[in-house]
């Protein structure tokens, strides 16, 4: 987003490190090192990812406090999970002093609007992709699998359906400290990548001939499919309705069962040329769709400096 709204000062406030506990530890650093970041730049205008909605509320405030205009950048989960909302006059209160809340979907665009903020919807953001160098891979059918270890994606259900495509090779990304705690035996035909750089990661999508992205829950865009798409890959993606919207072309949706994983695949494989010219094609509409959600972002917050 900032590359293609030409803004040059990105500054990443966090850590590496993640769980309960460090969060603990974390946050109040954090929330210091914002201020002062804010305070010594003085920006008339904050861009601000959510969650973490502390974020958002430190944002806010320096708003209230300087009357600088502030556009939350609303990941799905800045909806759904409680300790995100809460306390929910708070959160509402956020979204009416923005400029805009973006989200994914209408579906959290609509939530937006009934606190009385205002929303506007930009599922992802086409952009070219930095290509790397792939992990080894063997010959024949390469599948990507999008693995976060996030408690949405149904991994054990990939693993099923690899177990029944001996001709497939399956290559599933995300830290290898997951490993172990998989509850169904490892076939001989998935490997585990480890962390990728970005660069790499995004040439093991562009090597395979499909790349998996599953999702559980429902409003919830899935950004490796984007990427994918981005790079003209063909995807197997969830059956939700904001995908199926999204995609409509150069993608199988299945029900997240192993049998559905297992047969999209090879409606995909056996129809490959078709899929990739589909996918590119969608790529391209989508990045029409793109500079017209740019102009009106961009005119929100023109309008708001005056």
């Amino acid at each position: 987003m900032a590359h293609e709204l030409g803004i040059d000062d990105v500054r990443f406030v966090g850590s590496n490190r993640r769980g309960f506990r460090r969060a603990l530890l974390n946050y109040p650093a954090q929330l210091i090192r914002t201020i002062g970041l804010l305070m010594r730049r003085r920006p008339r205008v904050v861009f601000v990812q959510s969650p973490p909605s502390y974020a958002a509320w430190t944002v806010a405030l320096y708003g209230v406090a300087t009357g600088a205009a502030f556009v939350i950048d609303a990941h799905s989960d800045a909806f759904e999970r409680a300790r995100w909302t809460r306390p929910e006059w708070l959160t509402r209160f956020v979204a009416r002093r923005a400029v805009l809340t973006i989200v994914t979907n209408e579906h959290w665009a609509a939530c937006v609007r009934s606190w009385g903020g205002t929303a506007i919807t930009i599922p992802t953001i086409p952009t070219a992709l930095v290509i790397g160098k792939p992990p080894p891979m063997k010959a024949g059918i390469k599948v990507a699998v999008v693995n976060t270890w996030a408690d949405d994606e149904p991994l054990d259900e990939v693993l099923a359906a690899a177990d029944e495509l001996p001709e497939m090779s399956f290559y599933v990304t995300g830290r290898g400290d997951g490993v172990a705690g998989l509850r169904r035996k490892i076939p001989s035909n998935v490997s585990f990548t480890g962390f990728l750089s970005q660069a790499d990661y995004h040439a093991l999508l562009a090597v395979s001939d499909a790349v998996v992205c599953l999702t559980t829950r429902d409003h919830t865009m899935q950004n490796g499919a984007c990427e994918a798409m981005f790079i003209g890959t063909p995807i197997i993606t969830s059956g939700w309705p904001i995908l199926r919207d999204y995609f409509t072309d150069g993608a199988v949706y299945v029900d997240n069962t192993p049998a559905g994983i297992r047969d999209g695949l090879r409606d995909l494989t056996g129809s490959l040329g078709r899929y990739r010219r589909e996918v590119r094609k969608v790529r391209v509409r989508r990045q029409r769709e793109w500079k017209a959600s740019r102009q009106a972002l961009t005119g929100k917050i023109e309008a708001r400096l005056g």
